[in-house]
């Protein structure tokens, strides 16, 4: 046998072996493909199961602040709030959205105060400002049950204790 056919007879089985390999490593991505597409349906049922919907990202822990900032928005009462909203007009929920750094129920409350504003001679305020304050209520209602759902409160209560367990009182 010449050092050519050698040669040639080494290159063919070099392919031969590369195709061999690349099939191999087709094999095993389709079956890392399967098996991570098993891996998600799991997770999706196990979701379900859990009462969660599939796929919601629950992402990386919220810092301590930032829990800190939720729970100060879980901890609003909405019947004092609506009454500061009623009685004082903006000023109450601009204290709110100062402490909770939850300004849109302000603005939508301040909004709606001023569009019904021209409609205060005929009432002295007494009705006219109900809107404002039931929108506003409204809107931070909205902010305060996420953030419970999200922490799994009830009540402002177990919001201000969950607080307390954070700040190491």
């Amino acid at each position: 046998m010449s050092d050519t056919q050698s040669i040639e007879t080494l290159k063919a089985e070099v392919e031969a072996l590369k195709a061999e390999k690349l099939e191999e490593l087709k094999a095993q991505a389709e079956q890392r493909k399967q098996d991570e597409e098993e891996a998600e349906l799991k997770r999706q049922l196990n979701d379900l199961k859990a009462g969660r919907i599939p796929g919601e990202t629950t992402g990386a822990a919220p810092s301590r602040t930032e829990q800190i900032k939720d729970l100060d928005t879980a901890r609003v009462r909405l019947w004092a709030y609506g009454l500061g909203a009623y009685l004082t007009g903006p000023i109450f929920p601009g204290i709110i959205a100062a402490r909770t750094k939850e300004w849109m129920p302000f603005w939508i409350g301040l909004g709606a105060g001023v569009i019904c504003l021209p409609f205060a001679a005929i009432d002295l305020g007494f009705l006219s400002s109900l809107p404002a304050t039931g929108v506003a209520v409204a809107a931070q209602a909205s902010k305060t049950n996420k953030k419970r759902q999200q922490y799994a409160v009830l009540m402002p209560e177990q919001a201000d204790s969950k607080m307390m367990k954070l700040m190491d009182f």
